[in-house]
């Protein structure tokens, strides 16, 4: 098996977040970056907590006759990429040997809603391609490999990472960036989303009361906008150069339920059968595995069903933790996974298993320790990255500590 190094992170999230240190943060503290969304109130669209973005994207050094063509989520794409190849260091690489595989749920979403009618020659081309922040990354680095966009929802991100890996384990490529973008915060979507018919988001009005993943109390989730962006390398060509490694990608796993199109299964049952293949590909045990950074929506399915398949491997017993992110930053479809992954190998890099923001009085349907209160040290050698999507999609990741 080939251990797949993640060198650098990048991120253009709510609350100013940019860098691995903001984020890390962030997620650490359990400092929610969410705010009250009212820009369509006259349209009928309730207020909700949301992490937005407060100001555009700002990419150093992008000609001004550029960026103007460009919609916020190319420009949040390429401000994530270049701050985690930054981070990465990898400094000079074989153009033909390095490619980018990015993820988003919806694509240029807010640009067919926002910006259509303002955007003019090539930008009206570029703003409404899926994969034109991938491709534009792709330009700008000059990068001339693999460069690709998915769109998977919600599992999305892993399955552009699983795609990322197989051009490293085969030899095609030496570098690979991963990024997930989502810019969901439209009128229609959010209409979509709050309509008491379909209403999946919290009707919390303060960040802390907005989505409490794994929580008696939770009664929904909270989206989010942005991008994250992962530097992939094989772990002998990492250490060769020094480079600082999160962690390890160890092993994807990806598969459809072929169940309910909306809701996951909820006995757990075949997200855990997944999970334990993906632990057998990564030479682990399931007692190497001491946390789980779930999906956690805040959802009562969601959360039930994953905590469900949780103790089906583990056991009822178990002391493995559960824990969710999606308080700080929101729900960010395509782009979720990726946010997952990189607040595991964060909370392995630190060796510290960083809380679930806003949750207090534990579900007992739930059943496991979701650090609730506050960042825990630990001695944690590897963890899984589940995420799950519209559709009957899940998807889990094993990471190992560096």
């Amino acid at each position: 098996m080939t251990r797949l190094a993640i060198t650098g992170m990048g991120f253009t999230l709510a609350g100013g977040v940019r860098t691995t240190g903001d984020f890390w943060h962030r997620v650490r503290e359990g400092e929610s970056a969410l705010t009250a969304h009212t820009a369509f109130n006259d349209r009928g669209v309730p207020t909700v907590m949301a992490g937005q973005l407060t100001h555009d994207p700002v990419v150093e050094g992008l000609d001004p006759k550029h960026a103007s063509k460009y919609s916020r989520e190319i420009l949040a794409a390429l401000a994530s990429i270049d701050e985690a190849l930054a981070d990465a260091g990898v400094g000079d690489f074989d153009p033909h040997r390095a490619g980018v595989v990015a993820s988003s749920s919806r694509g240029p979403l807010q640009w067919w809603e926002r910006e259509f009618d303002s955007a003019s020659g090539i930008g009206r081309v570029l703003g409404g391609l899926p994969g034109a922040p991938a491709s534009i990354a792709a330009i700008r680095t000059g990068v001339q490999g693999y460069v690709t966009t998915v769109s998977s929802a919600c599992v999305g991100g892993t399955h552009a990472l699983r795609s990322a890996a197989a051009e490293l384990r085969s030899d095609e490529a030496d570098v690979m960036v991963v990024v997930g973008h989502e810019f969901p915060l439209t009128a229609n979507l959010l209409q979509v989303y709050t309509d008491p018919k379909s209403r999946v988001l919290s009707l919390g009005t303060t960040a802390a009361d907005s989505i409490r993943p794994y929580d008696a109390d939770r009664d929904g989730t909270a989206l989010g906008e942005g991008a994250v962006a992962l530097v992939l390398e094989r772990e002998a060509d990492a250490l060769a150069r020094g480079a600082h490694v999160y962690a390890w990608v160890l092993a994807t796993g990806v598969a459809n339920e072929a169940a309910h199109p909306t809701t996951m299964e909820l006995s757990g049952e075949k997200t855990a059968a997944l999970a334990e293949r993906v632990i057998k590909k990564s030479d682990l045990s399931v007692g190497d595995i001491g946390h789980v950074c779930g999906h956690g929506t805040g959802t009562r399915s969601n959360d039930v069903a994953e905590s469900r398949a949780v103790r089906r491997v583990f056991g009822d017993d178990t002391e493995v933790t559960l824990t969710s992110v999606k308080p700080i930053f929101g729900h960010l479809f395509g782009a979720s996974s990726l946010v997952n992954v990189a607040a595991t190998a964060s909370m392995l890099d630190a060796q510290t298993i960083a809380p679930t923001a806003n949750s207090v009085r534990a579900d007992a349907e739930c059943g496991l320790d979701s650090v609730f209160g506050g960042a825990r040290r630990t001695d944690v050698r590897a963890a899984l990255s589940f995420a799950f999507a519209l559709g009957s999609q899940s998807s889990v990741v094993a990471l190992q500590a560096a």
